[in-house]
């Protein structure tokens, strides 16, 4: 376990629980702080709520309810969370464009592999790899 990864905290939002919890999984054992939100609205409230942002969003696209692109539009037009960097995460053939079109820093394609994942959060919350 890398111990700086204990500064780190992510924000995971994906409606698919399975891929919710493996992704948390993931990244607490990495020692990664660590929250969740199963859709866009639950996201902005962990958001608003929380007293340390964090520093990266892990963001799926088609959700119920708020999806990514709402969720996205909310969090840049709110000063206290545009500089949060974001990565998507779909499963979707235009994932590039559509992330483009998101302003996204980063992209994680699912089905989720772990060091590419691991690779893409290393890199959006320190500016390296591990």
């Amino acid at each position: 376990m890398n111990m700086r990864h204990r500064q780190a905290h992510i924000l995971v939002v994906d409606d698919d629980r399975d891929i919710r919890e493996a992704v948390v999984e993931v990244l607490e054992e990495e020692g990664y702080g660590v929250s969740a939100a199963g859709d866009g609205a639950q996201a902005l409230r962990v958001l608003d709520e929380s007293e340390q942002q964090p520093d990266l969003i892990l963001l799926d696209l088609m959700m119920p309810n708020t999806n990514g692109f709402e969720f996205r539009r909310h969090q840049l037009a709110n000063a206290r969370h545009a500089t949060i960097p974001v990565a998507v995460l779909t499963a979707d053939g235009q994932a590039a464009r559509k992330a483009e079109e998101l302003q996204a820093n980063g992209l994680v394609k699912k089905p989720v592999k772990i060091q590419p994942l691991l690779d893409t959060v290393e890199l959006l919350v320190f500016g390296s790899h591990a």
